[in-house]
């Protein structure tokens, strides 16, 4: 990775907000430690003899993903983020683990499109994919499939709506959680909290991506962990036939879906 010149201002920001961000993590807050634990163990036997290549969307600074698997497991690490003061502490993380990797500022649907096809055994998303919109959710679950190869995993880690719930809902019922029991973040972050999601947070339901994943040929949905909006799911890249079948079951299922 080379080191651009980053603007000092927008480091600042940035360390603010990574700061805050360390806090929510420290007290758990959005379940980090149990949805690690879960994921960390449905990937235990996922080609346990070969090193995997692997694509973080929205990585952040790495320390989510990078801590599911051990080192000697990782083959290639392609990593992306919109702020590059956060990759700058990604790099210094996998430098520490003496990892190949490559790290890219860019929109996480412009480094998946670049991907060759059938190249990746894993592609993880972290709190990340529910900034996108509905329409970009569709095409990035689109190229993750066709880049990932014949039972690759695609790993979903995000907030998600309740079923029942619709966008304005789920903002009244998750700021209000966030002001009654982000207790140990000073009244100040919690309004940053609340001020970023309302802005920039578009979760969907569990659903959505079923339908979508599905359409995209990954399927065999796997929940790792739910805790309250917070969960964990695993998908598989499936044969054509073998999605045709589960689609049609999951369709039976659901009449809403079309």
């Amino acid at each position: 990775m080379q080191h651009a010149n980053i603007d000092q201002a927008a480091v600042e920001v940035f360390l603010k907000s990574w700061q805050l961000y360390q806090q929510i993590i420290e007290n758990n807050y959005m379940f980090h430690r149990e949805i690690s634990d879960a994921v960390r163990d449905s990937l235990i036997s996922f080609r346990p003899n070969k090193k995997l290549s692997i694509l973080d969307l929205g990585c952040g600074d790495g320390s989510m993903t990078l801590r599911l698997l051990p080192p000697e497991r990782i083959g290639s690490y392609i990593a992306c983020d919109l702020s590059q003061p956060a990759l700058e502490i990604a790099h210094r993380q996998i430098d520490a683990l003496a990892i190949s990797a490559k790290l890219i500022c860019d929109d996480m649907l412009n480094v998946a499109s670049e991907q060759p096809d059938q190249s990746l055994d894993l592609v993880f998303s972290s709190y990340a994919i529910h900034h996108l919109s509905a329409n970009n959710k569709q095409l990035l679950i689109e190229q993750i499939s066709r880049a990932l190869t014949p039972d690759g995993r695609f790993v979903l880690i995000d907030i998600f709506r309740e079923p029942s719930e619709d966008r304005a809902a789920y903002m009244r019922h998750y700021m209000g959680r966030i002001r009654e029991s982000w207790t140990n973040l000073t009244v100040e972050s919690q309004a940053l909290v609340v001020n970023h999601a309302t802005e920039y947070d578009y979760p969907e339901p569990p659903e959505f991506f079923h339908v979508q994943c599905i359409k995209a040929g990954l399927g065999n949905a796997q929940a790792l962990a739910k805790h309250t909006w917070h969960e964990a799911w695993i998908y598989a890249k499936e044969s054509s036939q073998s999605l045709q079948t589960r689609y049609t079951h999951f369709k039976n299922s659901n009449p809403c879906v079309s």
